[in-house]
């Protein structure tokens, strides 16, 4: 009988899964059935497919509520008719995703692997970039999403703010949700007359910022675009590696067990506490939150570390240079440190081998912690009579830190 409880619950499990399998001999007549649909061609071995396989999850749920409908469908590429699909398409390496439009192959998927960034970029494969709402219950189901909402509200098409509204939301539907309305009553209900206007999420909502943001600039796309990138995020934004690129510098993130699906009420435990702080520095500082596991490599680059809890912090300046707080987090240490960090004393972060005891000899030995005293000073000096053979001349290769690589990797 516990065996059969088990089975049945196993079984329950798969059949509640919204990625569709078509593994089967029928794909080429199944996909038809989609005007536009993503594929994961996987083996269940494979570990970068079982790293993507609950992102995809999410993201096939909330795509399957999306207007219109974008499925995201699974072939398994080890069965026996599901290689032969997967041999049809060339797949070579797991997992590869490709997009279908009209039951037809259309293009290679090389988009982000975190749900929220599969969704945005299938949206943006559907559909117009502005969704008319022409009705209350259409726009409060818009508003009710758990992202930012651009909201256009025109009394009819010919305003010229509208056109303008429709250029940054076809430059932006990947990365951004536009909506618009002409219904006469929502114009009135909402008390906006050819105005835009940025909805956040209720989740981000709290007491040190508003949660509608009305645009009150020209009739002007870069001026609104302008707009919507200086508040899209607020005073503490949502960083992920879907986003990341998105903040600029200098930029203080908080590193913790930032889940706003699992644990929304513990993240904004401590987001409403960096906010307290971040309202103080605007214009000045920009403000970030980041979960700590997907952001480890980074936070190893910044010599962070995190046991427990409570957050951890770095801020990178506009020259790429790190500097970390070191005190245990608190409003009161925040606080402190940002007022040093402002002020010029705190330390910049260098991860480097110890500085040479004894470096006097004719070729000298340059680390991080002396590169720039040796190397790129002395090198400033040089037309100034200095000895060309006491520096090095080799330069490391940048590299952009804000850039944590998505897992594109594949299992061959």
């Amino acid at each position: 009988m516990k065996h059969l409880v088990l089975l049945a619950a196993f079984i329950s499990a798969v059949l509640a899964s919204d990625v569709l399998d078509y593994s089967g001999s029928d794909f080429d007549v199944q996909i038809k059935e989609h005007d536009t649909a993503l594929v994961e061609f996987f083996a269940p071995w494979c570990g970068h497919c079982k790293r993507l396989a609950p992102e995809y999850e999410k993201a096939a749920t909330v795509l399957k509520t999306n207007d219109p409908p974008v499925p995201l469908v699974k072939v398994d590429c080890t069965s026996d008719t599901g290689k032969e699909t997967c041999s049809k398409y060339g797949v070579s390496g797991y997992p590869t995703l490709k997009i279908f439009k009209q039951g037809e192959f259309s293009s290679e998927y090389n988009g982000p692997r975190e749900s929220s960034g599969i969704v945005k970029h299938m949206r943006s494969q559907v559909g117009p970039s502005s969704k008319e709402c022409t009705s209350a219950e259409e726009l409060q189901k818009l508003l009710d999403k758990d992202e930012v909402v651009i909201v256009g509200f025109f009394e009819n098409k010919d305003v010229d703010l509208h056109e303008h509204f429709l250029k940054v939301a076809d430059k932006q539907r990947e990365s951004w949700v536009f909506g618009h309305t002409f219904n006469k009553d929502l114009l009135k209900k909402f008390g906006h007359t050819n105005k835009i206007v940025l909805y956040r999420p209720k989740l981000l909502k709290n007491k040190f910022e508003e949660s509608e943001v009305v645009y009150d600039g020209p009739a002007d796309k870069a001026a609104l675009e302008k707009f919507a990138k200086e508040n899209y995020h607020g005073l503490v934004g949502h960083r992920t590696q879907d986003n990341y690129n998105q903040f600029d510098a200098p930029l203080l993130v908080a590193y913790y067990d930032v889940d706003y699906t699992k644990n929304a009420k513990g993240t904004n435990y401590w987001r409403n506490r960096i906010l307290k702080v971040a309202q103080n520095y605007k214009g000045k500082l920009n403000f970030a939150i980041s979960n700590k596991d997907s952001f480890a490599a980074e936070m190893d680059d910044y010599g962070l570390s995190s046991h427990g809890n409570k957050p951890v912090v770095a801020i990178r300046n506009t020259n790429n240079e790190k500097f970390r707080m070191t005190d245990e987090f608190s409003i009161e240490n925040l606080e402190k440190f940002l007022e040093n960090y402002i002020a010029g004393k705190v330390k910049a972060h260098l991860k480097s081998e110890p500085v040479p005891e004894k470096n006097d000899g004719p070729v000298k030995v340059a680390v991080a912690e002396n590169f720039k005293e040796l190397v790129l000073e002395s090198c400033g000096q040089q037309g100034r009579g200095s000895s060309p053979s006491q520096t090095s001349q080799v330069l490391p290769c940048q590299q952009d830190h804000r850039t944590p690589p998505h897992f594109l990797q594949t299992c061959s």
